[in-house]
């Protein structure tokens, strides 16, 4: 008998193969006892945390609980100049769903929610790490597909809205604590506390708003030349702490539809970081940098 969430009722099926482990090989067996290893088929779908159990006492496990999402982000199809012109096997919000779908099979911390339009969904994680993970996977997968930028999960507590807290810890070479705390400051972040690392190193603690560490990551590396190694975990949740700083540098934009030359990008490299290269297209609008 399987067993999901405690509500649900129990589905009964009768296992088709049950195999155990002989060596580096399977065998087909009658029984296992606790602690062995075995293989089994006959449940069509199974999911994370069910409970397999025998007919005579079927009670179900509670089941293991992980951190709420802190963020998300909504996907949709591509819908640029460019669609269908990179390479991609999978344009279709079909192919797009039907590959978030099967992601929550397996990973537990992703949750997913229909939006107004049919054409995009949204999905919730645990940081902006995992969810560039998710969509760079899906990127070489063969799927084309537009993202919107992110934005904290909020929740209601005692009638006052609270936002997600996350706890840092960085490990920083001692010349760099001042930027550290530097950058932490408008970012409404806490400094916990502060200890002496390996030698030349400083570890330092820190809460601060989710919302607050978006960009933090990719800002301390540069401004730490690679040195700084950096470990976020969520802490809770607090209440909102209003207005945080936005992104202060700009962006770069194509004024035209055509391709990009190398006269034009030798002139813009040294205003930002360019994400296109000579000869590939662009739109009017279009973000290069």
């Amino acid at each position: 008998t399987l067993l999901g969430d405690v509500d649900d009722a129990p589905v009964t099926r009768k296992l088709s193969q049950l195999q155990g482990f002989a060596g580096l090989s399977r065998v087909d067996v009658e029984t296992r006892v606790a602690g062995d290893l075995f293989v089994m088929a006959g449940f069509p779908e199974v999911e994370i945390g069910d409970t397999i159990a025998s007919p005579e006492h079927p009670v179900a496990l509670p089941r293991l609980t992980v951190d709420e999402p802190v963020l998300r982000m909504t996907f949709g199809v591509n819908t640029s100049p460019l669609a269908g012109k990179d390479g991609g096997k999978y344009l279709t919000s079909r192919h797009l769903i039907d590959r978030l779908e099967r992601e929550v099979l397996g990973n537990v911390s992703i949750k997913l929610a229909p939006t107004e339009s049919p054409d995009q969904i949204e999905v919730a994680g645990r940081g902006e790490l995992q969810l560039a993970v998710l969509i760079e996977a899906m990127r070489r997968e063969g799927y084309e597909l537009q993202v919107s930028r992110p934005v904290v999960v909020t929740k209601q507590i005692d009638g006052q809205l609270h936002e997600p807290l996350e706890r840092g810890v960085v490990d920083v070479p001692e010349e760099y604590v001042g930027t550290v705390t530097q950058a932490l400051a408008p970012r409404r972040g806490i400094v916990s506390d502060l200890r002496p690392g390996d030698s030349g190193r400083t570890i330092l603690t820190f809460e601060a708003p989710t919302r607050g560490l978006l960009g933090f990551r990719s800002m301390l590396l540069t401004a730490t030349r690679g040195t700084a190694l950096l470990h976020q975990h969520n802490h809770g949740w607090v209440r909102w702490v209003g207005d945080l700083p936005g992104r202060r540098g700009g962006a770069i934009l194509a004024d035209r539809a055509g391709v990009a030359t190398a006269y034009a990008l030798d002139k813009l490299q040294s205003r930002g970081e360019l994400f296109i290269k000579p000869g590939d297209d662009v739109y009017e609008g279009m973000v290069v940098g």
